[in-house]
């Protein structure tokens, strides 16, 4: 039975690459009473039908899922950020980096319209994130194309997302690294005298140099669900660096002999530890009585 990959969807239709070409598939019954969603990125087992369309008989089982944005078997995310226009959000890029890390997937910073910051912004940009957070950093502008081409060369080959805030440029990305693609976009409110675009739905875009790119919906809050307090800690990849802490399930926040605590200021950015604060509070009141 031939297998394929979804590549959008729109309702109980799907579009499913196989052996290179994208076939309209609908699920067959039991998919549709057991009432699972279907999402971009799943790997399905499908038949063809003689005049060219198929049916959805089986989802394998998911390598990875990302919740916003909806999107299975992703084995990279870029998560794009801009200093300006919108002006950065570090709390925001935080929260989307301890999603990341809670679905085990590999994260890669884009620091989108660079022609908008001067070279000391994006330099301690990279220091910051890259150098002393630990994440890999590639300085792009999707206007100018710079860095385009690192950009598509890290992308090469796999399944990623391009995941971030409305109006970070993502579907402006998405046309510089598949030259002809056309996003599907929905108007925003008007904001500063001019109109901003945000994509709809997932969709994953063939690459020319091979692999698939989502490009996804825009997204304002995440909850942190099903993350434990206990485990947020690790969520941050610079809170390793620092050695262990005294006590083995040591929360960071008041317990003596805390090697995280210690290092704040140093080698671990201040704002880092104040949203790792505010994210621990956010995930205890979660917890029922």
């Amino acid at each position: 039975m031939p297998v394929g990959q979804v590549i959008r969807s729109h309702s109980h239709i799907h579009y499913v690459l196989v052996d290179g070409r994208e076939v309209e598939c609908r699920p067959r019954g039991k998919l549709r009473l057991e009432e699972r969603r279907i999402l971009a990125g799943d790997r399905v087992e499908v038949t063809l039908a003689p005049d060219g369309e198929g049916r959805i008989d089986r989802v394998l089982p998911r390598a990875s899922e990302l919740r916003r944005p909806p999107v299975a078997n992703v084995d990279l995310c870029a998560v794009v950020f801009t200093l300006h226009e919108p002006e950065a959000d570090y709390r925001f890029l935080d929260r989307v980096l301890v999603h990341v890390e809670h679905a085990g997937i590999e994260a890669l910073l884009v620091l989108n319209k660079t022609d908008l910051c001067t070279p000391q912004e994006v330099e301690g940009f990279r220091r910051l994130y890259g150098e002393t957070v630990g994440y890999p950093v590639v300085p792009v502008s999707a206007l100018t194309g710079e860095g385009i081409p690192d950009l598509a060369a890290r992308l090469a080959g796999r399944t990623s997302v391009l995941a971030g805030q409305s109006g970070a440029g993502k579907s402006l990305l998405t046309r510089a690294l598949a030259p002809g693609y056309q996003a599907r976009v929905g108007t925003l409110a008007r904001k500063l005298g001019r109109g901003r675009h945000t994509t709809r739905h997932v969709e994953l875009i063939r690459l020319p140099a091979g692999g698939l790119v989502a490009d996804a919906p825009g997204f304002t809050y995440l909850e942190f669900e099903g993350v434990e307090a206990r485990a947020l800690g690790h969520l941050f990849p610079d809170f390793h660096r620092v050695g262990p802490c005294r006590f083995d399930d040591c929360l960071h926040r008041a317990e003596p002999g805390c090697a995280v605590k210690a290092a704040v200021g140093e080698r671990i950015a201040r704002h880092r530890y104040e949203h790792y604060l505010a994210f621990l509070a956010e995930i205890e009141a979660q917890k029922p009585w």
